[in-house]
């Protein structure tokens, strides 16, 4: 997210300079990340010099020790996650693996600014399109290490793609990246080059962001001391086998580049207690810490595991820095000893999702458009908006609401749960004649508002004549029950793509469209946004995507809530961007770190 004003960032300005390349490529400024960047411009590093006895460089003078004098290092900053499932760089789907496992153990190629929303360097320091080709070349930063101090190569920076060619690996939110590649290869030491499979304005973002880099030869070992202890032999790498055994790994991260680690003894993590706790230690050999001084201060990050019950008296006693509460405010009203050490923080940004009741469309009657229809008017958007104290907006497509093709001029489907009953009793379905609509819906339990959203939705489908069993499942699960297909509606919120592009939810090919809906019409127009460069063009075809969804009601879109948290109020720099609240400027004055 953002990084206002909680370092001297005078101190990193100073060092940054502008070095001028080629004709063909654009510069892009690495402090402000210019938005040039992302249509194929080229970041330039600031003039580096080595870092004392680690061949990192830094974007002063001063040494490694530098970042530790610009503010106080430690804290360990703590809230409260869903505990995942699957922690894998490639096979990892889960929101709480994405953001507060991976997204501080491991890199990908490019992020995003937190306080720009553009896209910056993060294991590649240059990159640029290709001229004749729908593709991308990137440079690698020289030095960079993994958190087990071994250095980085070319071949781990393949690995995922590797894997992907084969063809046998499931991928989870890395596949954002390797879907969308057509092939990738070497060019030297460290310039690598990415061929897209179409021309898609998204497709930089998506494959940079998503392409994580971990440990090929540590993932190789784990895999093959799995198979000893199974008793099977070593499997190549391109092998079924090979993504089969890599599956029953799910806490091995293997080593990442970010600036935290998950430590193991072998594949079993040392710092996480199930059903408890996860600890993320400091990784020391991080080099945004040396390119960036101020950044990443913290000393640890810990995950607590509790249930709707338990989670308050984190809260109480003061060990945890931020809390998901709608009514925060009305919370520091009630117990205002809270006020001594929480301030309260609403906001949104582009990657916050909407929640919305996904319907499986390959099971009968959900694969017909009138039962769909009629069951969206069973959702009192009115009472969720209230559910989440007013933070929230009614939603009617998959876009935020804030960007230019979102159709604010379609209105959601109005609650009327008369309407629905006569509608589904035309459709074949009459609790009166005994043949009442029978629906299965899943939602994953400990969000006290999706909680509250499924009650009025099972009242709702009584009032309609609805049968409706209504199961709220630990995540592991809740996974494991969406997998196996035996559901008819699930009601969890779904994060959206930075890049706006609703292809993987909508199209029948699409890595997210776990409804299976298949409609030739959204298909065509899922990818005449993917494949249209022409910006006012490429808008037309969305919002017509938009409409036909709207129309099919493949999902019943809900609302877009926004983040409302309780925040530590000790800690400095605290500033929601593109990113939420994002730590990675953050810091805590000494007399109040937590050890």
């Amino acid at each position: 997210m953002r990084r206002s004003i909680l370092v001297p960032l005078s101190l990193v300005a100073a060092c940054v300079a502008l070095l001028a390349l080629a004709a063909r490529w654009r510069v892009a400024d690495v402090r402000d990340g210019d938005p040039a960047a992302a249509q194929g411009g080229v970041v330039v590093p600031a003039p580096r010099v080595p870092v004392p006895g680690t061949g990192l460089p830094t974007a002063s003078g001063g040494g490694g020790h530098l970042a530790a004098a610009v503010v106080p290092q430690g804290h360990v900053y703590t809230g409260i996650a869903d505990e995942p499932d699957d922690v894998g760089p490639f096979t990892a789907a889960g929101s709480t693996a994405r953001r507060y496992v991976l997204g501080f153990t491991h890199e990908a190629l490019l992020d995003t600014d937190p306080r720009t929303g553009a896209l910056r360097g993060a294991l590649a320091e240059q990159w640029g399109s290709e001229p004749e080709l729908p593709g991308a070349r990137f440079v690698l930063r020289d030095g960079v290490r993994f958190a087990d101090g071994s250095e980085v190569t070319m071949a781990d920076v393949l690995f995922g793609f590797e894997l992907a060619r084969a063809g046998h690996l499931q991928f989870g939110f890395a596949g954002d990246a390797f879907t969308r590649v057509q092939h990738a290869e070497a060019v030297d030491a460290r310039t690598l080059r990415v061929t897209f499979r179409a021309q898609d304005p998204g497709a930089l973002r998506a494959v940079a962001e998503s392409w994580l880099v971990t440990s090929r030869r540590r993932v190789v070992d784990a895999v093959a001391a799995l198979a000893q202890r199974l008793g099977q032999p070593e499997p190549a790498v391109d092998s079924a086998a090979f993504a089969a055994l890599l599956h029953k790994l799910p806490k091995f991260t293997g080593p990442g580049t970010g600036p935290y680690a998950l430590p193991s003894e072998g594949t079993a993590p040392r710092t996480w207690q199930s059903g408890q706790e996860l600890l993320l230690e400091r990784n020391e050999h991080h080099w945004r810490r040396f390119a960036e001084p101020g950044c990443w201060n913290f000393a640890a990050i810990r995950l607590l595991f509790r249930d709707r019950a338990a989670a308050p008296a984190e809260l109480f006693a003061h060990r945890v820095d931020w809390y998901y509460e709608p009514d925060c405010e009305l919370l520091l009203q009630r117990r205002p000893e809270l006020a001594e050490h929480y301030r309260p923080f609403v906001y949104d940004h582009p990657a916050q999702g909407v929640l919305g009741m996904l319907w499986n469309c390959e099971r009968p009657p959900l694969d017909r458009q009138e039962v769909r229809v009629a069951l969206g008017r069973l959702f009192d958007r009115a009472a969720m908006v209230q559910v989440y104290r007013g933070k929230a907006v009614p939603a009617v497509a998959l876009a935020k609401p804030s960007v230019a093709e979102y159709p604010h001029d379609l209105t959601p489907l109005p609650f009327d749960p008369a309407h629905a009953r006569a509608a589904l009793r035309d459709a074949g379905f009459d609790p009166a004649a005994g043949t009442a609509l029978r629906l299965q819906v899943l939602a994953p339990v400990g969000d006290p508002q999706i909680h509250q959203v499924l009650a009025l939705f099972g009242a709702a489908c009584r009032a309609a004549g609805v049968d409706v069993t209504l199961r709220e499942l630990e995540f592991p699960a809740f996974v494991a029950q969406k997998a196996s297909g035996a559901w008819d509606g699930v009601l969890a919120v779904r994060g959206l793509r930075p890049w706006g592009d609703p292809f993987d939810f909508v199209h029948s090919r699409g890595a997210d469209n776990d409804g299976h809906w298949r409609d030739a019409t959204a298909d065509r127009l899922a990818e005449a946004v993917r494949g249209t460069v022409d910006p006012v063009l490429r808008g037309r075809a969305l919002r017509a995507l938009h409409e036909r969804v709207h129309e099919a009601q493949p999902l019943a879109l809900l609302v877009h809530p926004q983040v409302a948290i309780l925040f530590e109020k000790h800690i400095e720099g605290a500033v929601p961007g593109p990113r939420g609240l994002w730590p990675e400027r953050c810091w805590m004055p000494e007399a109040f770190q937590r050890r």
